[in-house]
């Protein structure tokens, strides 16, 4: 369950059509602004036969500019080693990426400047 307010936090859906025409959600992205700074947490999930499709960076790509034009500075995520499709999507985002490792997870953070 999510709460969004859509100043603060913003969710989106990725969808595809379903067999019977429908759509049917295969991702979601999210994030979460702290608001005295502007810099958000943004997460994401795309179901695995939809990842390497592009579906990731599509959603990161949207919720960017969603959060550019509301003043948010910049994005961060904690991404686990193994969440290669993740790092990936970051990396080839087209912002310059800042990453620490601090033995358990990566830190990722960019401003939302190009």
């Amino acid at each position: 369950m999510t709460n969004v307010d859509y100043d603060q936090n913003l969710a989106i859906v990725g969808v595809v059509p379903g067999p019977e025409g429908e759509e049917e959600i295969v991702a979601i992205a999210q994030y979460f602004l702290d608001p005295k700074t502007m810099v958000a947490e943004v997460a994401f999930i795309v179901q695995d036969e939809w990842q390497d499709k592009g579906m990731g960076s599509l959603l990161l790509d949207y919720l960017t500019k969603v959060a550019k034009e509301r003043g948010v500075k910049s994005f961060y995520a904690t991404v686990l080693p193994i969440n290669k499709a993740m790092l990936s999507i970051f990396y080839n985002s087209g912002y310059k990426i800042n990453t620490e490792f601090d033995g358990d997870s990566y830190s990722i953070t960019y401003e939302l400047t190009r």
